[in-house]
């Protein structure tokens, strides 16, 4: 009997210890990602705002919101970590608390995106739209600049395609003989100019596809990695639970 129950509270501690340590390596990278999150925040609020007029002015609350679920997934790590190495069951209550309403977050934000998603190619169509009547080429108008860099970038040209230069922009602004140097598969001065259908250095496609398969393959890949993240999630917060009940004198 004296063996059997050495072998049994042997066999705890082993448990209790490989869950601390699981913990501690889990929460020591969610602290790591929450401070990622956080500089990105910051910097996207700092930088960002060139992009305001390609995604309706939505720049600053996003930048607000990965500043804030920076913070509180850093804090989340602290006390998944701190928590764990310590055993102390009041920090791991509240660090299983705070996981279990940033899961029902996430969850309630995947049903969201989920539901809007198809609003997503409507969005930077009317926005590449707007570009298209309002350009002028020049280096110095915000939302030129932005249209330049997406052409450039994707290697495409327009909104549904080159032509579109010659029917969607005001005549009064832009040459509709030309497009953009930024539709040139290799960017030269000029190199847009007096464009024709069958010219074999310009980029034929419009953008409107390009960044809308974009958007949708990072939304898949992020989908993915989100449902890995709330399994993570759930599992920690059950190891949490079961370290709450070791640190009072259940396991350990």
């Amino acid at each position: 009997y004296f063996i059997q129950s050495n072998l049994r509270h042997s066999s705890m501690g082993f448990g209790t210890n490989l869950m601390k340590t699981l913990m501690f390596v889990f929460n020591g990278i969610v602290w790591i990602l929450g401070l990622v999150m956080l500089i990105i925040g910051i910097i996207v609020l700092v930088e960002g705002q060139d992009w305001d007029d390609i995604v309706d002015g939505k720049t600053v609350p996003v930048s607000v919101l990965l500043v804030v679920l920076g913070i509180i997934i850093a804090v989340t790590g602290f006390l998944g970590c701190f928590g764990a190495m310590k055993q102390n069951p009041c920090m791991l209550l509240v660090y299983a608390i705070v996981l279990f309403i940033i899961v029902l977050i996430q969850l309630v934000a995947g049903i969201l995106a989920f539901v809007y998603s198809e609003e997503t190619e409507g969005l930077i169509k009317g926005n590449l739209e707007e570009f298209m009547e309002e350009y002028t080429g020049s280096p110095d108008k915000n939302t030129d600049a932005i249209f330049n860099i997406v052409m450039e970038e994707f290697s495409c040209c327009g909104v549904n395609g080159a032509a579109d230069f010659a029917l969607f922009t005001d005549n009064t602004k832009w040459n509709q003989k030309n497009v953009p140097d930024s539709c040139c598969k290799e960017m030269e001065s000029n190199c847009g100019n007096n464009y024709t259908a069958d010219n074999d250095k310009i980029n034929h496609e419009g953008c409107l596809t390009k960044t809308s398969n974009w958007v949708e393959t990072n939304m898949m890949i992020a989908g993915i990695v989100a449902v890995a993240v709330v399994v993570l999630q759930i599992l920690a917060i059950i190891m949490a639970c079961a370290l709450r009940r070791g640190g009072q004198g259940v396991l350990a």
